[in-house]
């Protein structure tokens, strides 16, 4: 009777072992609060899309390019670029992405100098 039960005990711990072992361990990330909530803006050959975002001060904001060809994001007016600095990120080429934190409230329109009636708004509250 010992052994029987040795023997049954063996072959669960061994088919435990194998259930164990041969499971897929791959892990997730769950996003922060803050990741999950920032917003993320598409250049496409129609435009940004969305044009309008409103965000909280610290926020992060992605643009990413998907227009098939270079762009940039430059702060209004264009071509002189004038009206907030930090929103001058330049160029990106097609599948690339830009990003920046919003640290003042206000208003800040931008555009792509490349073909400027691609245009947004960003509300910082």
């Amino acid at each position: 009777m010992n052994k029987t039960l040795l023997i049954v005990a063996a072959i669960l711990v061994a088919a435990g072992a194998f259930f164990f072992f041969s499971q897929n361990k791959t892990s997730q990330v769950t996003p922060t609060k803050e990741e999950a909530s920032e917003p993320t803006i598409t250049l496409t050959s129609a435009g940004f899309s969305p044009d309008n975002v409103t965000i909280k001060a610290g926020q992060k904001i992605t643009w990413i390019n998907k227009s098939g060809t270079e762009a940039t994001v430059n702060s209004d007016p264009h071509p002189s670029h004038t009206n907030f600095q930090p929103l001058n990120l330049g160029s990106f080429a097609d599948g690339a992405s830009l990003s920046l934190t919003f640290d003042q409230t206000g208003t800040y329109g931008y555009h792509n100098h490349l073909n400027p009636n691609a245009r947004g708004t960003i509300t910082v509250q």
